[in-house]
Parts: C-alpha cells; structure tokens; sequence
C-alpha cells in the first residue's frame, strides 16, 4: 500500500484494454448454473459445509457437485481396496458407486432433505486432490470445512484448507463448524489491492438475505506517517476508497458499513481483523490472498494464512490464481 494511499484509483481500475472487460476486482462472482465443489470428509465441519453448499443452491441456483477424498498417506489400505478406487474412474466398480451412495446417503441426512448430487471418490492427498477436481469442473466456489490448526498439523502436513487455498483457482469458503446458514454479518479485509476486492465481491455473493457487509481496513502504518498532513491525505484516501466500494456494491438487500482497524506490534493484522469479528458478531471474514515463497511464510506468514490456521471464524480466501 502506497503512502498516499491511491484507493480510488485501485477501487475503479480501467477495462482491460485487450479484452474490454472490467478487471477481476470489478466482476462479481455469479453462482447462478455455475459449479460449487462440496469438499467432505465427515467431521463436524464438513457438514456445516454441506448445509452451506445446500443453500447456495437453493437461494443462488449453484449447481454442486461433492468430492471425498481417501486420504492414501495417513490411512493406509489393504491393496485391493486401494487399487479399486484407483480404478474407480476407469472401470466404474461397484465398490466406487457404493462408497459414492455412502456419501450421498450420509449428506441427505445431515440435509434432511433428498439430494442428488453428483458425487466424486478421490485417492490421494485431499489438497491436490479437491484443487484437480475444482480445476476438471471449472468450479466458481469451493466449499468446506475449517478447523483450527496447531503446530502439530503444519509439522505432519495436514493442513488441507490453507493448502487448497494457497493453491486453488477459485475462490474457498472455509466453515467453521458453528455456522448454520449463509453468513450474515461479513467482515471484508480490504487493502484495496485486486485481491481483496475480488474476495469482498465474492463473499457478497455468499452473503444471505438482509445481510451486513463490513469494510475493514487494517492500517499498516499506524505510528509510522511522517507528519500529521501524511496521517490526513492517507485517512482520506481510505476514506475515499470505502465510499467508491460502497456505491459501486450499492444492494437493496445488503448493508454496507466501514472501519478502520489499528494494530501495532506485537498484535497482526489478522488478530486485528479477529478480535473486531468478535465484537461485532462476524460470521465470515473475506480477504484476497498473496503468493508467498516459503521462507515468507516460515519468517513471517500471512493475514490469510494466519485466520484459517486460527479457525474460529469462517474465511472466504481468493488465491493468488484466482479465477471468476
């Protein structure tokens, strides 16, 4: 972010000038007839997930389709087994339409309702796996399940929502187990940058009726402006920004609100950004996400890392290879 804070110009970039088409940060995401991958697994949060997913499809007419993955590192598997849903897509076994009817059987109830989704078993590690699958339907959402993540999880791997996310083309929603519906009450970290604009405009396509979008600024450089008319001409340019964002997503059936979040060391950007979603009741926090090398993430992480690894509030993530 620039210490003059150029908002307005990054809240209405020009049309692409090969194609003519807005810029990402422009584009809101349509659900409607477009694919939302269901990612489950049977815990807790997956099936809130599945609810998620549910009314997704029943409010924005998305068309889900639902991935299990076999996770082959972590449970190994007599050989005939794991050799049948190898083959499972090759010669359509009975065992594969079986372990698909399981999944199935096991959403409709969770559901109570009859669904007919088409279902996908998967060997393999359950990251790459659900980002082949998101990739091979061209998904315009991935759905599932969040948890919180200790050091443990980063020492054995098993991380596998940060891991879609970092590497996804499309935007994630990440649910915590206590989310019961469409969110509500959304908290959109934006910095401006396309990222974040993409993610905010995705998480309102999310959003459930007569819900409340916040826009949250966490600045940076609380302590660090040069001199009071800097601290003034920086204020106003968020500002500026926030009114440019608000008009341009002007909804008969959304409220928009704004803030500006200060953190200083030892205190992140993240926990910022928390804290505040506990205060106001957020249900989802939206943020766009940057391509880090892995000693940035070792040295000093990310914002979005550093809210699913936290996981008690649901995340909507755009990766760095973010397709709408």
């Amino acid at each position: 972010m620039s210490s003059r804070m150029d908002a307005a110009r990054h809240a209405s970039s020009p049309p692409d000038e090969e194609t003519g088409a807005a810029p990402l940060s422009r584009r809101p995401l349509e659900l409607s007839g477009r694919t939302v991958l269901l990612a489950t697994d049977g815990s807790p949060s997956a099936a809130t997930a599945a609810r998620v997913a549910y009314a997704l499809a029943e409010q924005h007419r998305a068309v889900v389709h639902v991935v299990n993955v076999v996770d082959s590192r972590s449970a190994p598997m007599p050989p005939p087994l794991g050799i049948a849903l190898a083959m499972g897509d090759a010669i359509g076994g009975e065992l594969h339409r079986k372990q698909e009817g399981a999944v199935r059987e096991e959403l409709s109830g969770t559901l109570d309702a009859a669904i007919g989704w088409p279902v996908r078993i998967m060997l393999g590690t359950p990251s790459s796996a659900i980002v082949q699958e998101a990739n091979r339907l061209g998904a315009a959402l991935i759905v599932m399940g969040l948890r919180r993540h200790g050091r443990l999880d980063r020492v054995v791997h098993d991380e596998t929502a940060l891991n879609v996310m970092r590497v996804a083309a499309c935007p994630v929603l990440g649910v915590v187990a206590e989310l019961h519906d469409l969110p509500r009450r959304i908290l959109a970290a934006v910095d401006f940058s396309e990222g974040s604009l993409v993610a905010l405009r995705a998480g309102r396509a999310v959003a459930g009726e007569n819900a409340v979008l916040v826009l949250a600024y966490v600045n940076p450089m609380n302590g660090f402006l040069a001199d009071e008319g800097e601290s003034m001409i920086h204020d106003l340019g968020v500002q500026a920004g926030f009114v440019k964002l608000s008009r341009e997503l002007g909804d008969d059936h959304v409220e928009f609100d704004h803030v500006v979040l200060h953190s200083a060391p030892p205190q992140s950007p993240a926990q910022a950004l928390l804290e505040y979603a506990d205060e106001v009741g957020s249900d989802l926090i939206t943020a766009g996400s940057v391509q880090h090398s892995r000693l940035d993430r070792w040295m000093v992480g990310s914002v979005s890392g550093e809210l699913v690894r936290n996981g008690r509030r649901s995340v909507l993530i755009v990766p760095p290879r973010r397709r709408l």
